[in-house]
């Protein structure tokens, strides 16, 4: 899984671009929610299962359990907080030890929230916050990509499916500019949600974004609420900052309907029915990951891309191929092409072998989750 943004001058002549703003129509599917699940405290991990699957073909080493994730340090939960990090260096080669926690349990239609103090950040890194259709073979049940960057890249929420489905332009926009930040790499297909992965593919899920998109070391500095809303018809996906939480949220009586400034990203499914068929049944039942990955078919890939990554770990030679990088240099793999993370700039500052990068100090400071509480109505 990965959701790979277009470079930082188109996503600015993207964000240019003028869009309609018509006054929002009344949403179909208001529902009086109330609380139907809740991970807080020390009891954070009990409601997760410890997944190990990398699908990102990167250097991450999932722990097996929370049993193992206190032991190496991936993870811990306390009275206020619960943590997820990156870990020590692995036993296995070219990995580093972390952590993938995925709800026991699936929805079909919900408002989620959870309030971070803290995101994961830095070179190599490759957070994500997603949510996955349970037990339906990828993308076939939906992916919805709430939180998810790489090296010093924005992030940015990204929806993929195998099913025919683009957005209404003018249903996007009628929040305010929402440009599809995947519309170059889809090759001028605007929000056209349809999802293959490959080396060469252009068909990479829709992406509609406010702009600007913000880094994690940006997300991390700015403690609030991501909270999404799925119903029969649309998903709304939101960013509320700490100092403007919403009472009718901290009563557990929430109100999405009276959100819409803090919109970061809109789904019209159902306002997309000529493109779009079966708006409900996009998704199937969502569970939600938190990750903490590296490296792999999407930070490695651009580890070049980035003036602070390309200098951080060992020396990078943009120009080199697998047959004439000299001794002491690395170059940006993607391994969807190829198997090299010996010569991989992010697998060798990530693992750092020998100590010499200092990577796990700059991890620690960096690659973690830290999550007050995480809160699902139905």
């Amino acid at each position: 899984r990965r959701s790979v943004p277009a470079s930082a001058p188109a996503l600015a002549a993207i964000a240019a671009a003028p869009s309609p703003v018509p006054a929002p129509a009344p949403e179909r599917g208001h529902v009086k929610y109330r609380l139907d699940w809740e991970a807080k405290g020390t009891n954070f991990f009990e409601g997760f299962d410890f997944l190990t699957s990398d699908g990102n073909h990167g250097a991450s080493d999932f722990v097996r359990s929370y049993e193992d994730a206190k032991k190496a340090g991936v993870a811990m939960a306390t009275g206020s907080h619960a943590i997820l990090r990156a870990g020590p260096r692995s036993s296995h080669d070219f990995k580093r030890v972390t952590g993938k926690i995925g709800t026991k349990k699936s929805w079909k239609h919900f408002l989620a929230a959870v309030r971070f103090t803290h995101v994961p950040y830095g070179c190599g890194v490759w957070p994500a916050f997603f949510t996955l259709g349970a037990g339906v073979e990828w993308p076939s049940g939906g992916e919805m990509d709430i939180l998810e960057y790489v090296n010093d890249q924005g992030s940015m929420t990204s929806f993929h499916t195998n099913t025919q489905c683009k957005l209404d332009p003018a249903q996007v926009n009628k929040y305010g500019s929402i440009p599809d930040a995947n519309l170059v790499a889809n090759n001028y297909s605007n929000y056209n949600c349809l999802t293959k992965y490959c080396a060469n593919c252009t068909s990479l899920g829709c992406a509609p974004n406010k702009m600007p998109l913000l880094t994690g070391q940006q997300w991390a500095n700015r403690p609030g609420v991501f909270a999404m809303q799925r119903t029969d018809s649309f998903a709304k996906l939101f960013f509320i900052p700490d100092a403007d939480l919403p009472g009718d949220l901290s009563a557990g009586q929430p109100t999405p309907e009276a959100w819409d400034r803090w919109i970061i990203s809109y789904y019209p499914f159902g306002d997309s029915a000529a493109t779009c068929p079966q708006p409900d049944d996009i998704m199937a039942s969502q569970m939600f990951i938190l990750q903490v990955a590296f490296c792999g078919d999407w930070a490695s890939k651009v580890w070049g891309d980035s003036e602070t990554c390309s200098r951080t770990g060992p020396t990078f030679n943009a120009r080199a191929t697998k047959n004439n990088l000299q001794p002491g240099q690395c170059r940006a793999v993607d391994p969807l092409a190829e198997y090299a993370p010996e010569q991989d700039c992010c697998t060798q500052f990530i693992t750092d072998a020998h100590g010499q990068y200092q990577t796990d100090d700059y991890l620690h400071q960096r690659a973690f989750f830290n999550i007050s509480w995480f809160k699902v109505f139905t």
